[in-house]
């Protein structure tokens, strides 16, 4: 399902407000110094050379003939945007603003469907700019991994599976973000915008791999390193490029990832409804995680390195969450 959010121009509530406040400024300014009636402005306009009853415009024939084919040209135009639509259904999160800035962007998405709303109207500064932090905050970490290549991407610590576990994460915050401080009357609608986010990053997150991932993959078909006589340092690299082999074998059913997804989704269930603390909520699901992705291993290089690899995303993960209570 797509919605029409127009971005053009809006770069989060908090300038909008900025902006409301000077276009008022300069419109009550130019109330006190410019023409007021109809006549004034008239007058005004006449006054450098304007005349409203005399403006008229002739066309050539090789001008009337260019303007209908530029009709006709943009008729075309129109239809073969309409079959790209059609074939590459448009989204409002494709939006990336300036790339060269290497920014979140898909939380201005929400912030102007509620700005468009009203539902910043009576806030001040302070809390309007709260909410819009939290949405940032929330979907920062799918935007991250947006981008054509890896490389191309403004942050990318976030592993496979972490992208997975973000994804399910931050739509189940934007769930409780709708529940908790969005009004009824929009709640609905903003939760199909949510179910949009979650189309468009779906196809991100099931395509995403960091460093790590790509080196485990690469490695998992080498001979593993088995010198022997080698120092306590060598030695010690060598298992470590045994456990990222090992982490790179690692494969599961699509009917393991649907228990994944489930056991997932039955811990956030118990967090919104507050049924356990955050803290013990994340141990919960950091475990999960570690788990699926080692393929249930006992190897602690292959858990620690883990770890350590996700150890940014799962505090970011919690901090939103925190943040939310």
């Amino acid at each position: 399902m797509g919605m029409d959010v127009n971005l053009t121009g809006y770069t989060g509530i908090r300038e909008r407000k900025a902006e409301n406040r000077k276009d008022r400024a300069a419109a009550e300014a130019q109330r006190a110094v410019g023409p007021q009636t109809v006549e004034e402005r008239k007058k005004a306009y006449e006054d450098v050379g304007i005349h409203a009853d005399k403006i008229t415009c002739d066309f050539s024939p090789g001008s009337q003939e260019f303007m209908s084919w530029v009709a006709e040209r943009k008729a075309e135009q129109a239809a073969e945007q309409a079959k790209l639509e059609a074939e590459n259904p448009w989204s409002p999160f494709d939006y990336r603003g300036d790339l060269s800035k290497n920014e979140p962007t898909q939380y201005l998405v929400f912030s102007k469907f509620l700005y468009d709303k009203g539902v910043f109207h009576d806030m001040d500064d302070e809390q309007a700019g709260k909410m819009e932090d939290m949405l940032r905050n929330i979907t920062a970490g799918m935007d991250s991994i947006r981008g054509p290549l890896d490389a191309g991407r403004w942050n990318n610590s976030m592993s496979h599976e972490a992208a997975k576990l973000d994804l399910i994460s931050s739509v189940n915050a934007l769930n409780y973000f709708a529940d908790t401080f969005v009004p009824e009357g929009v709640r609905d609608s903003f939760k199909d915008l949510i179910k949009e986010y979650e189309n468009y990053n779906s196809r991100i997150a099931a395509d995403h791999k960091n460093g790590m991932d790509w080196y485990s993959e690469s490695m998992k078909d080498i001979s593993a390193p088995n010198a022997t006589g080698v120092s306590a340092d060598v030695r010690q690299s060598q298992e470590r490029t045994k456990a990222y082999q090992q982490i790179g074998r690692v494969t599961h059913t699509d009917e393991e990832e649907k228990w994944l997804q489930e056991d997932y989704q039955a811990l956030f269930d118990k967090l919104m409804k507050k049924e356990d603390s955050v803290e013990n909520i994340f141990d919960s699901l950091k475990n999960l995680f570690v788990n699926y992705a080692s393929g249930g291993s006992k190897n602690n290089m292959v858990l620690d390195l883990l770890n350590v690899n996700n150890a940014g995303s799962i505090s970011r993960m919690f901090q939103y969450w925190s943040d939310l209570f």
